[in-house]
């Protein structure tokens, strides 16, 4: 009988001992959180894993979530499905909404938004005086230089290449008119007048003429002309002369400089009156606002959407990278208190640690088991 209570008691405390140990294991991932002296000597296995290793742990984990969990092809996958920019979208329309509905002006609104007071009287200010002032140096600079010399080469070679084809045109938009019932009307008309202003004799001929068409016969005469070759030549000539003629002269040539100044800013002040927004600052937002609705719903915020999605699509690893998702992790799991990371990681795993407990005790019970039957029964 004393055999099988000592073998028993061999169990209980190869199961306690193993169940101990592993509860002993664990706590001592997370504790303690510092090291323990004996005077100079550091107690070994001080501090915990997690509190020895948290640095690299940090890393390691910074490196696992950057490189397999939040990637720029999963979050590109998300961008894809639409999701998010939906919702984007669907705020921003609700915010231009409120915005347009607004009775402040768009200064109050940007002084309360953005803690500055008349920043749009400012701003147009200094728009319209940096316009007049490199419109003048622009024209102060040039005025007296023919156009050829800093009109850019590839323009003025532009030009002069299209000069064939525009006489090509000219001649054709000819014929077609000198053939065009309207154009012979007019061929008509003209006949007519002219032969009215002559006189009795030309009076009595214009009634002969009616008997047939003159008008016909002018602009027959007429297609030939301009569908001849040597006519596009001729207009090509033309041209060609005029254009040499216009590159030589010089901006001064068709304004003067002071009144060039003074219409630049005047120029300047009527262009900016009329420029959406800026022209309207002073006036409460409820009033103008409603006409650029449609606009701004149906054509800037799709355009917005758009450019941001094509920008988030095509620059996500350089965005990814640059945002140092590695970076954040270490950052925070640095920086998170070791006491809460412990809380959270025993209340994850309660149920797992507990069987693992439990299999400590089963093993070193069993153990104690094999070493109590070898030693009262078998030695």
């Amino acid at each position: 009988m004393n055999e099988w209570i000592m073998l028993l008691v061999i169990i209980l405390l190869g199961a306690v001992i193993g169940g101990g140990t592993n509860i002993i294991a664990i706590r001592m991932l997370f504790r303690p959180y510092k090291p323990w002296f004996l005077g100079r000597f550091q107690v070994p296995f001080t501090p915990g894993l997690i509190p020895k290793r948290r640095g690299e742990i940090a890393d390691n984990l910074g490196k696992l979530v950057e490189d397999h969990l939040v990637t720029p092809e999963g979050m590109q996958a998300r961008l894809e499905e639409g999701v998010l920019f939906e919702e984007v979208k669907t705020r921003l329309e609700d915010g231009i909404r409120d915005l347009l509905k607004e009775e402040r002006t768009l200064d109050e609104w940007m002084e309360e938004h953005l803690g500055t007071k008349d920043r749009m009287g400012r701003f147009r200010i200094s728009v319209e005086a940096e316009i007049s002032r490199r419109l003048t140096e622009w024209f102060d600079s040039y005025q007296d230089r023919p156009f050829k010399d800093w009109v850019p080469v590839e323009m003025l070679e532009s030009v002069e290449r299209r000069l064939p084809k525009a006489a090509a045109d000219i001649a054709a938009r000819g014929a077609e008119y000198a053939s065009s019932p309207e154009g012979k009307k007019q061929l008509e008309a003209a006949v007519d007048n002219y032969l009215h202003s002559k006189g009795s004799v030309t009076t009595w001929f214009s009634r002969f003429t009616k008997r047939f068409s003159v008008g016909d016969m002018l602009a027959g005469e007429l297609e030939r002309f301009f569908r001849d070759d040597r006519t596009q030549g001729m207009v090509e000539e033309v041209l060609v002369r005029e254009w040499e003629k216009l590159i030589e002269t010089t901006p001064s040539a068709y304004v003067e400089a002071d009144r060039f100044h003074q219409q630049a800013e005047n120029l300047t002040k009527n262009v900016m009156g009329h420029v959406p927004v800026i022209g309207e600052w002073n006036q409460p937002l409820s009033d103008w606002s409603g006409r650029y609705e449609e606009m701004l719903q149906k054509t800037v915020l799709p355009g917005i959407m758009a450019s941001a999605s094509m920008i988030l699509t095509n620059y996500m690893k350089s965005i990814m990278k640059r945002i140092g998702i590695r970076d954040i992790v270490t950052k925070e799991v640095n920086l998170f208190p070791l006491s809460r990371l412990e809380e959270m990681l025993l209340l994850i795993a309660k149920r797992e640690l507990k069987m693992i407990a439990l299999l400590g005790a089963l093993i070193g019970g069993l153990v104690g088991f094999i070493q109590g039957t070898l030693l009262l029964f078998v030695f």
